[in-house]
């Protein structure tokens, strides 16, 4: 879910207006991180909230249907307790977004605008399906990491001469699970981004470091589960064939990771702001031409972003309103590791925002209500299990269902039906993998525990 800007659904005509207001509010809350000023946020502020209002003209129907069940939820609960204040601080919440956004869409034009893409685009030929079927979902993955789903428009036209249409199905299936994983740690996807400003005390770092782990659960099952007979010899030359892609990444999530570190950012902060910076001193060595193309190209994606933004503010707006609810709060300090705690409340909470995945109901409204509930309270779970747990949940939807953008993406890049990309493996891949994946995160909360986590 979400990256919808790369689909680019917006009318042409209201991209000039909307491109600006977002213009001014990354420039402003990138100043605001460094020097905050309260003339600088009501001016970011109402940028924002304009772009909203055009974003509504634009967005898909379903993202409209959400903004706007969500909002009406929000007002009327604002008015049953009477104040309005808690709306007001969810939407100020809900701005790094306009400086996190732009900043990702710019990383993407410059990494299209690299030569080591073409690199890429190699003969693959030599090898098997199977080998072929581990390069797609490896390239997915460390792509994905960087591009999100602009990563598939990448490497479809690779494979693109393969005519057998069940070998395309389990190349767009791999793909797809490819980004997936990705979801589970990388700072540029707005899963972790947004789950990890639910719960803001746990680093950034560690949040990577046990997605991570997670994703590496769904490697291997992919391997046993879809590529069996591939041996070391046919994964290490699939795999190798990435190679171009190692220092670059590594350099950006390195910078990224190091920055909140070294000065305290929160990781939206730190990719709103380090990002445009590697990207401006890389555009230095493309010449006049190749950056005025990096920079046309981002640009003219300002007015695409808005499904991203509209459930941003949503669900932010929601989880705001909500947790001032005087009925939550007694229930959350009500509510006592007794009744469910540890491993069978973090199962609960995968189960639930999986479920609501699958029927249509974006993972940022529910994770936005039920984390920081959960966070408030004594329940046995460490504040990085239970931003895992939610990047979990979200990563599990965008790996197999078919009302996700990885998915749909994935179908359309290689000319396959979207119903289709839905099989018997994909679904015991889902659930082995969720399976795995809780076990996993219940043996890294009793570690952290013993080691005293927050």
């Amino acid at each position: 879910m979400g990256d919808a800007f790369l689909s680019g659904r917006a009318p042409a005509f209201l991209e000039p207006a909307s491109a600006p207001l977002l213009g001014i509010v990354w420039v402003a809350e990138m100043v605001r991180v460094f020097h905050p000023s309260a003339i600088l946020g009501h001016l970011a502020g109402a940028c924002l909230a304009a772009y909203v209002v055009l974003a509504l003209a634009r967005s898909t129907a379903h993202i409209r249907g959400l903004f706007l069940v969500a909002v009406g939820a929000s007002l009327a609960t604002a008015w049953w307790i009477g104040s309005m204040a808690a709306l007001l601080a969810g939407f100020a919440k809900a701005q790094i977004f306009g400086a996190f956004l732009p900043s990702v869409l710019m990383l993407r034009a410059t990494v299209e605008a690299s030569p080591r893409i073409a690199l890429l685009r190699g003969d693959l030929g030599r090898l098997g399906h199977e080998a072929r079927q581990n390069w797609m979902q490896y390239g997915s993955h460390s792509l994905g990491a960087v591009l999100n789903v602009g990563a598939l428009s990448v490497l479809a036209p690779v494979v693109a001469a393969e005519t057998d249409r069940e070998r395309r199905l389990d190349l767009a299936r791999s793909s797809a699970r490819g980004v997936g994983g990705a979801v589970l740690w990388s700072p540029f996807f707005l899963s972790l981004a947004f789950t990890s400003q639910l719960i803001p005390h746990v680093p950034l770092w560690q949040s990577m470091g046990v997605g991570v782990g997670m994703a590496a659960i769904g490697l291997a099952l992919s391997w046993l589960l879809f590529t069996p007979s591939l041996g070391r010899a046919g994964f290490v030359a699939s795999v190798g064939r990435l190679a171009p892609l190692a220092m670059p990444m590594l350099l950006v999530i390195g910078a990224v990771v190091g920055s909140t570190l070294a000065f305290g950012l929160t990781g939206l902060q730190a990719v709103a702001i380090v990002v445009p910076a590697l990207c401006l001193g890389y555009m230095a060595t493309l010449g006049a031409a190749g950056a005025r193309g990096v920079v046309r190209r981002t640009a003219a994606n300002f007015g695409r972003l808005s499904d991203e933004l509209l459930i941003v503010v949503g669900a932010t707006l929601l989880g705001a309103a909500v947790a001032a609810m005087p009925a939550v709060r007694e229930f959350g300090a009500g509510m006592t590791p007794d009744m469910i705690a540890g491993p069978a409340l973090l199962a609960a909470i995968v189960v639930v925002l999986l479920v609501l995945g699958q029927l249509g109901l974006h993972p940022m409204i529910g994770a936005s209500i039920v984390l920081p509930v959960v966070a408030a309270g004594d329940f046995g779970l460490c504040g990085v299990v239970l931003v895992a747990a939610g990047v979990f949940a979200w990563a599990l939807n965008a790996s197999v269902s078919i009302w996700t953008l990885p998915v749909a993406v994935a179908s359309g890049a290689f000319g396959v039906p979207a119903a289709q990309m839905l099989s018997r493996r994909s679904l015991q891949f889902a659930a082995l993998h969720a399976v795995a994946g809780l076990l996993y995160l219940a043996a890294v909360n009793a570690v952290l525990i013993r080691l005293g986590c927050p």
